[in-house]
């Protein structure tokens, strides 16, 4: 472990480095328009937008949630996490670019929703997105929370304040111009550290005899079903959930072209996969060293950071700090700023003013970060977290997004089976330590895949029964797509590209 004066002296240099950088960058550009503030249309090339997909996808979480998923469930459990994320940028490959041709001058998927489904669609599905965009906020904060205090012994609720008021500030003040800005910093720095921890790391732990071990004790076993099970409901989950993340949206439109966008998705795909799996892989030598044990929980929760406390050297152990500080605050600025774009360009509807709409934007940022910043101090799996949003994903985004490619699906018919598939799901979602349902029974291991997987069907099924029922019944009622062109319009006109 750090010394703790050392490494609140570590936090409070990073955050009033990234705060002098984003507020001095958005100063810069302190006149910018309502439309690069939420959006920043066309401006970002291929290297720019792989570095702020990667950026604005891995936070501190990535330090934890992986590990503690193999650690509990095993390899293969890493395999799915590792495609789960990868299947992100997969998925808006196919809802970016239609999004784009039937929606070019959009904004938010908030605002497909409303134009396409209706006034009590868009806010259920804008109440959801805050929930869900809420619950990743506080489960980033809960990360670099649980991760400084490891690292240092420092109290979780002075991380999570200077964390938390820094990246509100200068994304509050510079919008998503400032949160590209500061993730292609991150990236930079953050991809070369991560592959030398990882090197280093595997050497210590191999000469530690912790893979030996582990194997012996069935983490890297291929035959455990509960592995298989966990993995599906991540695929499931993460990209599920990640229908609703609205810093994914704008960065859509962020780019200059299609053809950049294809290319920044296949980039971040590319990083994802090995990202996700070889951190995973640090909750398993946990176990092979006996850090931690599997679902011991609160230890289990930070796999990588007691394998590292008995494992690494202190030099490693400030390396991870640096890490984890600037994960966060790229991964909180493009959530935060996305969620408050949102509400902005929801708004701009509403023949409310351009320096308003600023405002509000900005106090929104404020607002949604304050109770993060309080539950952070208190919980400690950033795991569980991110599956109580997933569910909700899981039910709500194939209903949602089907609406980009068919013509028959209503309003109505995007609730019912949203609403059905949370129910059901929920029967089945366990308690936090991931073990025991609420009300019915299932196999050892599969509590999780079947509230997931009952979601995700039965709202599918529901959808596509509505669709056919809507064919044969009435073959006249269809949506006009091209009423989403002509309903969404810029904001106000967008300054010209300067970086």
């Amino acid at each position: 472990m750090l010394d703790t004066t050392l490494g609140i002296i570590t936090l409070v240099i990073a955050c009033a480095v990234f705060l002098i950088l984003g507020l001095t960058y958005a100063w810069r550009r302190r006149r910018q328009s309502v439309e690069d503030y939420t959006v920043s249309r066309n401006h970002a090339p291929t290297n720019v937008g792989i570095a702020t997909l990667v950026a604005s996808m891995f936070g501190t979480w990535v330090l934890m949630s992986p590990g503690e998923s193999g650690a509990n469930f095993g390899i293969i459990s890493l395999v799915g996490y590792a495609l789960g994320m990868a299947g992100i940028p997969v998925m808006f490959m196919f809802v970016g670019p239609r999004i784009r041709q039937l929606m070019p001058n959009g904004h938010s998927i908030t605002e497909y929703v409303k134009h396409r489904f209706g006034v009590v669609p868009f806010v259920a599905i804008a109440v959801s997105i805050i929930f869900v965009i809420g619950i990743f906020i506080t489960a980033e904060m809960v990360a670099i929370t649980n991760a400084v205090s490891v690292l240092t012994g420092s109290p979780k609720w002075a991380t999570a304040v200077a964390v938390g008021l820094v990246v509100m500030a200068y994304t509050a003040y510079g919008g998503l111009r400032v949160s590209i800005y500061t993730d292609r910093i991150q990236f930079w720095i953050l991809i070369p550290v991560l592959l030398l921890l990882l090197i280093v790391a595997a050497v210590f732990v191999g000469n530690a005899g912790a893979w030996k071990a582990a194997s012996a004790a069935g983490a890297l076993s291929v035959s455990n079903p509960g592995s298989y099970f966990f993995a599906i409901v991540l695929i499931i989950g993460i990209v599920a959930s990640n229908a609703f993340h609205p810093g994914m949206w704008q960065r859509v439109y962020t780019v200059e072209s299609q053809q950049a966008l294809n290319r920044s998705l296949w980039g971040a795909a590319a990083l994802a996969i090995p990202i996700t799996f070889l951190m995973g892989m640090a909750g398993i030598a946990a176990v092979g060293n006996g850090s931690v044990a599997p679902f011991g929980y609160p230890e289990v929760a930070v796999a990588l950071f007691a394998l590292a406390g008995d494992v690494f050297p202190l030099w490693m152990h400030f390396l991870m700090l640096i890490c984890a500080l600037m994960l966060a605050m790229s991964t909180l600025d493009t959530m935060m700023n996305g969620l408050a774009s949102n509400i902005a360009a929801d708004m701009a509807g509403m023949s409310i003013g351009r320096d308003t709409l600023m405002w509000v934007a900005r106090i929104a940022t404020i607002v949604l970060a304050i109770p993060a910043i309080i539950v952070a101090t208190k919980a400690n799996s950033v795991l569980y977290v991110f599956l109580v949003a997933d569910l909700i994903g899981a039910a709500v985004a194939v209903p949602m997004l089907i609406g980009l490619y068919s013509s028959r699906m209503p309003g109505w018919g995007v609730l019912l089976a949203g609403a059905v598939g949370i129910v059901i799901g929920a029967l089945y979602y366990p308690k936090p330590d991931l073990l025991s349902p609420w009300a019915l029974t299932s196999p050892i291991g599969g509590q999780m895949f079947f509230a997931f997987a009952s979601a995700l069907i039965i709202s599918s099924v529901i959808a596509f029964v509505i669709i056919i029922g809507r064919r044969m019944v009435a073959p006249s009622q269809e949506y006009d797509f091209a009423a989403l062109n002509s309903s969404v319009g810029l904001i106000d006109e967008p300054a010209v590209a300067d970086d």
